[in-house]
């Protein structure tokens, strides 16, 4: 039961990785194709559309299995 626990999580972090570097890819894309003067990363399309859509995936986790934030919680504190 645990190594599947662990797979899983590991399988959601991959996820989450690559949805942050994919949505940060094509926003870097985005802002060189933009026809302005500015040439650069756009912050605010990348928390908009590739930070909050995460988060709000993973609050909503967290509500609906709360023995998952204490485990967490407990992972955070075995680290120090």
């Amino acid at each position: 039961m645990v190594s599947v626990t662990m797979h899983l999580r590991k399988i959601i972090l991959s996820i989450i990785f690559i949805w942050l570097s994919g949505v940060g890819y094509l926003t870097w894309y985005n802002g060189l194709k933009n026809p302005g003067r500015y040439k650069g990363f756009n912050w605010e399309e990348w928390i908009w559309f590739g930070l909050v859509p995460v988060l709000v995936l993973t609050i909503l986790y967290f509500i609906w299995k709360p023995e998952s934030f204490k485990k967490l919680i407990q992972d955070f504190k075995s680290l120090f």
